[in-house]
């Protein structure tokens, strides 16, 4: 059986704490509207900035993703010499040529830098410009695209963007190795192969013995391309070592 505790008139009488608090600040409120008025709007306010900032850091995130994902549609769209004739009279999306769809994604590259290229899509815009103008053989705006993207590197925080480090140092260094500046070519290069990044190990020192061949040291070349050839057999990159090293020794490249 429950044991019964009795409790005392005092202490039954005694005002309850959370009741006396409510009590007093519904008190306080009522005496001062002006200041209820001003905390609740206040209140409402910061939620009504809180709401609009995140719907315009959304909206504009949306609409950088769309502008990046459009120029990758342009890159990715077949050459009309690639399509039947059925597939270009059902309005089928095709280019003439490489430059003109190479253009129209620098275009729509340097829209998506000059909208959003303090931030993490603008860096990536960079990147992929000076992808798409070493592939043009522009050089110069290769490079520059290039540097540019590796300088605002380390102010915009992105683990995605890092990533592209290694190709940026890579494409550097054959953009200037194939503008003739084999100086810059072999410092990119190094800093390519100094990463150990396996991804981008073979091309790297695949284009530092072509350097290293062009400066006028074959032997050390020739080393270069021996690692490659031991290293990745069968390899798209031991096959183009192969073409070097029958280069080096005068003799046509196999085919």
């Amino acid at each position: 059986m429950a044991k019964k505790i009795k409790v005392s008139r005092k202490k039954i009488k005694q005002p309850d704490d959370f009741l006396t608090f409510t009590d007093r600040a519904f008190k306080y409120f009522s005496e001062n509207k002006a200041v209820t008025f001003c905390v609740i709007g206040g209140a409402i306010l910061a939620m009504a900035l809180a709401v609009g900032i995140s719907y315009t850091v959304t909206t504009r995130r949306d609409k950088a993703d769309r502008l990046m994902l459009d120029a990758f549609s342009i890159l990715n769209t077949p050459l009309a010499g690639k399509l039947t004739q059925q597939s270009i009279l059902g309005g089928a999306k095709n280019y003439s040529t490489d430059k003109e769809r190479a253009q129209e994604a620098i275009t729509k590259l340097n829209e998506v830098i000059k909208q959003f290229g303090s931030g993490s899509v603008g860096l990536e815009a960079r990147f992929h410009l000076g992808e798409v103008y070493l592939s043009e053989g522009n050089y110069p705006l290769a490079i520059s695209s290039y540097q540019d993207f590796l300088k605002r590197l380390g102010t915009v925080e992105s683990a995605g963007n890092k990533i592209m480090r290694e190709p940026a140092l890579l494409g550097l260094g054959k953009a200037y190795y194939s503008s003739g500046d084999l100086k810059n070519g072999e410092l990119y290069l190094q800093k390519v192969i100094d990463s150990k990044s396996d991804a981008y190990l073979a091309e790297a020192n695949l284009g530092m013995a072509r350097v290293l061949i062009q400066k006028g040291e074959p032997g050390l070349g020739r080393e270069k391309l021996d690692w490659i050839s031991k290293t990745y057999p069968g390899s798209i990159y031991d096959q183009l070592a192969e073409i070097e090293k029958n280069n080096l020794a005068g003799a046509k490249p196999s085919k």
